[in-house]
C-alpha cells in the first residue's frame, strides 16, 4: 500500500498537465500513487497522462463520465484513495521534488493529521512573482483550542491529509463551486488533532490569465456566499456557531477583501470595478443581517417575497421578525 496518495484534478490543462505530473513523478519520496482524474477534460490531457502512465505504474486514470467541477474531482481522488495520507496538486501547477519527503517526515511517524508547506506564486513561464511563508509551528487541538476559521490557509493544495479525516466525517468538496477550499479546510482542521506548518515554499502556484483570481463575474460573487452558507451549516450542525460568530463574520470580511484586491489588479474598467464591489457589499451586509430570519423560510415564501418584497418591513411582515 502507497503511503500517500496524489491526487491530480485534470481539466483544460494540456499545456501544464505534463510538468505538473513529472514533478509528483519526480519526487524524493516515492512511495505514493498518483491519481489523475479526468473531469471530462476537452483537450489532450488524458492521452498525455496515459503516455506517462506507461512510464509510471504508480499512476492511475479515472475518467468522470460527467463534468463535477474541481471539487468533484477531488471528491473522487478521495474516495480513491489507497494511502493513509493525501496530497493534492492542481493540473497547471508543479511541486518541488522535496515536498512529499518534507511533508512525510513533518508527520513525526504519522502522529501528525495535517502538515502545510509555503508556496510560490509564480508567472506561466516558471518566473517567480511572490513567496509565502509561515513560520515553524505545531497546534494541538485535542480540547478545540484552535481557530478552525483562520489557523492556516485555507488552500487543498500544499498540505498532506490525513485522509480519514475526510472519510469519517464525511467531507466532501462542494461541486462546481468557486472557493471550495474555503468551505472545506474549517470542516476538517475541525476534527484534526495535532496541525503542523513548515515554512519552506514547496508548492509553485501558477498564476494565469484565466484563473479564479483573475476572472470576475456574478458567480464568483454568488458562489462566496454559497460557500458560507457550508460553513454556517457545519458550525450549527456542532454546535459550534456560538463560539465561532465573531470569528465567522471576520472571515467573510477578510476573504472578501482578498478578493477585491484581485478585482482592482484586473482589466475591467473602474465603473465596472466599482458596480461589482458595490454589489458584493451590499450581499455582505445582507446576509450578515438578515440570513437567519430567511433561512427558516421555504420555497413558496421566498418566491412570494420575491414577487412581492419592496423593504425588510415586508420579510418581517411575513416572519413576525422585527
Amino acid at each position: 500500500m502507497p503511503k500517500i496518495s496524489v491526487i491530480i484534478p485534470v481539466y483544460g490543462t494540456e499545456r501544464y498537465i505534463e510538468k505538473c505530473v513529472r514533478s509528483v513523478m519526480e519526487q524524493t519520496f516515492e512511495d505514493i500513487e498518483i491519481l489523475c482524474i479526468d473531469d471530462c477534460s476537452p483537450d489532450n490531457s488524458a492521452a498525455i497522462i496515459e503516455r506517462l502512465a506507461a512510464e509510471d505504474k504508480r499512476i492511475r486514470l479515472i475518467r468522470h463520465d460527467r463534468n463535477l467541477g474541481l471539487g468533484g474531482a477531488r471528491n473522487t481522488g478521495i474516495s480513491e484513495a489507497r494511502a493513509p495520507y493525501l496530497a493534492s496538486v492542481d493540473s497547471d501547477d508543479y511541486i518541488d521534488p522535496s515536498m512529499l519527503e518534507r511533508l512525510w517526515d513533518a508527520t513525526d511517524g504519522q502522529t501528525v493529521d495535517i502538515v502545510s508547506c509555503g508556496f510560490a506564486l509564480v508567472n506561466e513561464d516558471g518566473s517567480l512573482m511572490k513567496k509565502t511563508e509561515k513560520p515553524e509551528q505545531t497546534f494541538y487541538n485535542e480540547h478545540g483550542q484552535v481557530n478552525i476559521l483562520d489557523l492556516l490557509p485555507s488552500a487543498f493544495w500544499n498540505k498532506l491529509w490525513r485522509t480519514r479525516l475526510f472519510t469519517d466525517n464525511n467531507i466532501t468538496f462542494p461541486n462546481h463551486l468557486y472557493f471550495e477550499d474555503l468551505a472545506t479546510t474549517p470542516r476538517v482542521l475541525h476534527f484534526a488533532q495535532r496541525i503542523r506548518s513548515i515554512p519552506d515554499p514547496l508548492y509553485n502556484y501558477m498564476i494565469r490569465e484565466t484563473s479564479i483570481t483573475n476572472t470576475f463575474g456574478a458567480k464568483h460573487i454568488i458562489d462566496y456566499f454559497r460557500v458560507y452558507d457550508v460553513l454556517w451549516a457545519f458550525l450549527s450542525d456542532e454546535g459550534l456557531f456560538g463560539r465561532y460568530q465573531y470569528e465567522f463574520i471576520e472571515k467573510i470580511g477578510k476573504t472578501l477583501h482578498f478578493h477585491t484586491e484581485a478585482v482592482l489588479a484586473s482589466d475591467m474598467s473602474e465603473a465596472d470595478q466599482t458596480q461589482y464591489l458595490r454589489y458584493l457589499l451590499l450581499l455582505k451586509i445582507a446576509y450578515l443581517e438578515y440570513n437567519s430570519t430567511l433561512r427558516e423560510l421555504d420555497t413558496d415564501s421566498l418566491r412570494s417575497l420575491l414577487l412581492t418584497a419592496r423593504s425588510w418591513e415586508d420579510v418581517e411582515a411575513l416572519t413576525g421578525s422585527s
